[in-house]
């Protein structure tokens, strides 16, 4: 079963305001990716270390830690002020910020500064939760799942582009020794030229939204006039006064009248006896109107798929690397760099051609839990992937053979938990005036996860070889176990979806 719909014909896609949006939220996985190719050399160049480098994956872990933490602390802040003053002016505070932060990064010559600039960072893609508050009001029953089932392949693109950034063009003394190299900016900041580029980016979509991202959220005089009128992206449409966001959604029209700001606005007439009809505006939401199942359930399978897929996405790379003595496959950074750039890319159409499809002849909670069951795939994989490698000595042909099915299975199916888990989480907020709220919480609570996830993967992957857990596989049980855990969560979710349009 899938969304209701009043009618068979798609809403054309905002395609102008849609792709300003993705641009923006490509901000998120860039800034976050981007330095794990030279974290290391940059936390020992501050001396933090004191010249003992196994200290070094503790203190570059917390810089890692340091975006997501901030970023979590305050995406609620963001998104309660996105409903109080408009979305707009909130998403743009976001990459004009980021771009900021992100060359102070790089210029930064102390431990410290590092700490204090990536929290920063954190900080303004906070906001990130508003860019999917303006992707739902985009949206209605009969175009949401296209619109949201994008966000895989937007992560997706920019954990390909950070990382790469980052490799390339990072110390360009060494890299580019008779070009870039004799700049002595770039030699007394090694790492300034990736932050530089990533920044640049960021400047560059801030551009483009200052110019053309519309607002959506009534301005301070409607707020104030009960039964005033909501301006939209183009569009002036009647402010609903029940407090789901199926009638909210679904009750909206287009009228072509003037709006006044001092005075209330009668919105809709009836033909035959043309009595008035009054309605209320619905005030910003507060975090106790959200905390109800309707939204809880929603946040809570999201959370665990993006704890599930954070650990899984580290775990890929530790497996690969690690040597087949000590239960990996023995690859290089170099194979395991390759693979999931070919992997990132060539996966890039499934979830605009193929997730929307799915949704709509099977429902979104039935391709929630596929995408869910992808993980029992993904970390079962790894384990047997590492069973292989050690019964034959080293990763041969059939362990080759096996890793494009592994991804396809894991990764590409994998998408579409979160395309699915964006859609019911919208579908759960109360109101129209709660999106912003909601989709803060939301979040906040997947950011959590996000930063928790790594953590305990590779400490629970430590642990297991170390100890011989389960022949060294007891991490990837774990997970599996976890796994389980958000199925349930998934079948808690709604199979009717309230009408969006």
């Amino acid at each position: 079963m899938g969304f209701t719909n009043s009618s068979s014909t798609q809403t054309p896609l905002p395609k102008l305001q849609l792709a300003i949006v993705f641009l923006i939220q490509l901000t998120e996985p860039i800034a976050a990716t981007v330095i794990y190719p030279f974290i290391n050399q940059f936390v020992i160049s501050t001396g933090i270390t004191g010249g003992n480098e196994k200290k070094t994956g503790y203190y570059a872990g917390i810089i890692e830690s340091a975006f997501f933490l901030a970023e979590c602390f305050t995406v609620m802040l963001w998104g309660m002020a996105s409903d109080r003053f408009g979305r707009r002016p909130i998403l743009l505070l976001g990459p004009l910020g980021l771009c900021l932060a992100t060359l102070c990064f790089g210029l930064s010559t102390q431990y410290r500064e590092l700490m204090i600039f990536r929290s920063i960072q954190g900080a303004f893609n906070g906001n990130i939760g508003v860019s999917k508050t303006i992707l739902a009001e985009l949206s209605d029953s009969t175009n949401i799942a296209q619109i949201f089932s994008l966000a895989p392949m937007i992560w997706g693109m920019g954990v390909i582009m950070g990382p790469s950034i980052g490799g390339v063009l990072a110390n360009p003394e060494e890299q580019f020794p008779s070009t870039l190299g004799k700049i002595a900016l770039l030699r007394a900041h090694p790492f300034f030229l990736p932050c530089a580029v990533v920044a640049l980016f960021a400047f560059l979509f801030f551009l483009v939204a200052l110019i053309g991202l519309k607002e959506a959220k009534i301005d301070a005089s409607t707020r104030l006039n009960p039964g005033s009128l909501v301006k939209s992206y183009g569009a002036i449409q009647k402010r609903p006064s029940t407090s789901t966001l199926c009638s909210t959604m679904s009750s909206t029209s287009t009228l072509d009248v003037d709006v006044e700001s001092d005075q209330e606005t009668v919105l809709a007439s009836d033909s035959e006896d043309e009595e008035d009809l009054k309605v209320d505006v619905e005030p910003p939401a507060t975090l106790k109107s959200i905390l109800i199942p309707e939204v809880l359930l929603p946040i809570a399978n999201y959370s665990l798929i993006a704890l599930l897929d954070s650990s899984y996405t580290v775990l890929i790379p530790l497996t690969y690397t690690t040597s087949v003595p000590a239960g990996g496959l023995g690859l290089t950074p170099f194979h395991v760099g390759l693979i999931l750039s070919v992997w990132g890319a060539a996966n890039i159409p499934f979830p605009i051609f193929c997730i929307p499809r799915l949704i709509k002849r099977f429902g979104a909670r039935t391709i929630n839990f596929v995408g869910v069951c992808s993980f029992l795939v993904g970390f079962g994989s790894l384990s047997g992937l590492s069973m292989l490698a050690s019964a034959f000595g080293h990763a041969n042909w059939l362990v080759w053979a096996l890793i494009p099915v592994q991804f396809l299975f894991s990764n590409t199916v994998g998408s579409m938990a979160y395309a699915t888990a964006q859609i019911f989480v919208v579908n759960g907020a109360p109101s129209k005036s709660a999106l912003g709220t909601t989709n803060g919480l939301c979040q906040a609570s997947k950011t959590m996860a996000r930063t928790f996830g790594p953590v305990l993967a590779t400490s629970l992957f430590s642990l297991s070889k170390e100890r011989d857990l389960l022949g060294g596989y007891f991490v990837y049980t774990v997970f599996m176990l976890i796994t389980l855990v958000c199925l349930r969560t998934t079948m808690t979710l709604p199979i009717e979806m309230k009408n969006l349009g």
